[in-house]
Formats: C-alpha cells, sequence, structure tokens
C-alpha cells in the first residue's frame, strides 16, 4: 500500500472516504461536489481516495491529488474489495467523524447534509437506507434480502449499507482489525452502539457498470454474515 499527498496540515472536521475501482471517469466530478457539499455544511475536509488496484484509477487519483490539498491516495498493490478499500482509508483519517461514500455517483454526496443533520449525542453512526429504482430489480431484490438479514442478525438499522458516517470510536475499531476479508457491518455491529438511518434516493450508475459479479455479490454477502453471527452472537473478535 502506498499514499500519495501525505500532508498534514490541521485537523479537518469531515474525512470521506472513497473506494475507487473503475469510477476515475466520474472523479472530477465528485470532487467538487463533495468540496461543494462541505463548503455547505460549514466544515473543514480531507478526501481519502482508495485505489483498489486500478491502474485508471490510480493515475486519476493521483492528478486530483495534485492540484487538490485536501484529497490523499492510498494504491493497494493488488484489488482488496470494498470493505478492506474503505478501511484502508479509515486508518489514515483525521477528523472525528467519516462518510464512506461510493465513487460511481450513484450514492450522491449532497445527501452527507442529511447523513450529518441525524447526528446526536451519543450516536455513532448514521446509514443511508438507499431507495429508488438505481439497479436491475434482480439485483435490488437481493439486495434488499441481504440487507434484511443483516438488520435483523446484526441490530443494524433497515437499510444499513456502506455508505454511512461514523464517529471516531467506531473508525478507530474498524482500523484495528487486522484480518483478510473483514465486513465493516459486522465490526460496526460487534460494537453495539447507537444508530442513526436515513432514506438516501439512490441514482443509476451514469455510466460503465459494477465491477461486483452476481457470484462476487453472494460471496459477499455470505462472508459479512457470517462474521456478523461470529461477532454479534458468538463473541468471536474479527
Amino acid at each position: 500500500m502506498t499514499l500519495a499527498n501525505d500532508s498534514p496540515g490541521p485537523v479537518p472536521q469531515l474525512s470521506w472516504i472513497v473506494p475507487m475501482y473503475r469510477t476515475s471517469a466520474h472523479l472530477d466530478e465528485l470532487l467538487e461536489r463533495i468540496g461543494a457539499t462541505s463548503a455547505v455544511m460549514g466544515l473543514s475536509h480531507e478526501v481519502i481516495l482508495i485505489n483498489d488496484a486500478c491502474p485508471e484509477d490510480g493515475a486519476a487519483a493521483d492528478k486530483a491529488a495534485s492540484v487538490r490539498p485536501a484529497v490523499s491516495v492510498v494504491h493497494h498493490a493488488h484489488n482488496q474489495g470494498q470493505d478492506a478499500a474503505i478501511r484502508s482509508g479509515l486508518r489514515l483519517c483525521r477528523a472525528d467523524w467519516a462518510v464512506a461514500i461510493d465513487a460511481d455517483l450513484q450514492d450522491p454526496p449532497e445527501a452527507v447534509l442529511h447523513l450529518w443533520a441525524a447526528r446526536e449525542a451519543g450516536i455513532d453512526a448514521a446509514f443511508a437506507n438507499r431507495v429508488g429504482l438505481y439497479t436491475s430489480p434482480g439485483r435490488r431484490l437481493t439486495s434488499l434480502v441481504y440487507r434484511r438479514l443483516a438488520s435483523l442478525l446484526a441490530g443494524l438499522p433497515t437499510g444499513a449499507c456502506l455508505f454511512l458516517l461514523m464517529n471516531r470510536r467506531l473508525i478507530d475499531r474498524v482500523a484495528a482489525t487486522t484480518g483478510g476479508r473483514i465486513s465493516i457491518l459486522a465490526i460496526v455491529a460487534a460494537a453495539q452502539g447507537r444508530w442513526a438511518t436515513v432514506l438516501i434516493t439512490r441514482n443509476p450508475r451514469p455510466s460503465g457498470r459494477s465491477a461486483y459479479s452476481g457470484l462476487r455479490r453472494l460471496d459477499k454477502a455470505l462472508v459479512s454474515l457470517w462474521q456478523i453471527l461470529r461477532s454479534r452472537h458468538f463473541s468471536k473478535t474479527l
């Protein structure tokens, strides 16, 4: 793993954690909208881009970091998946709150305004509950089934997903894990904190298609559900 633009500077109020894989076409627009959203919230911010071993994304991310002081880049030597990419970003973020968001513009950065507003004393995380016709009916159905099962097993809000805002307690808990394939939702569930949830309209992917095939999605879901069971119900450390 390598890091570009590792300039300390003042500690920001919000860290944006952005895993990337085949999403460089949308990067400039994404960063513009992240900057505008942070300004509307009146927050200083940093953006940590995690290039999950995609050469095209790496070049675009490095270029963005060269002209945007708030942007840093983590390069994975090999593809590790969304959860591992987010975890790499959380290990380096400096703010007391961090938001994980996909780089393909399906989750609008402006929705973070609502996640941020959902915070209150004692809340550890605010989850997006994605709604809308953003993918095929089959993929929406399987996502719904997975999220319902995860919610029942984990005690998380209905629809909890990896578009979420989390506090420093959870950031540190995720960052401290050392295993290879670790489900962030399982780690959060094991923390047994206080949660909020916000309905967020997800957009269709503007171009390209998801890197997750049906088999990869199934594999990821089964691993996540198994880890939730182990950590939440059998007190196994991840």
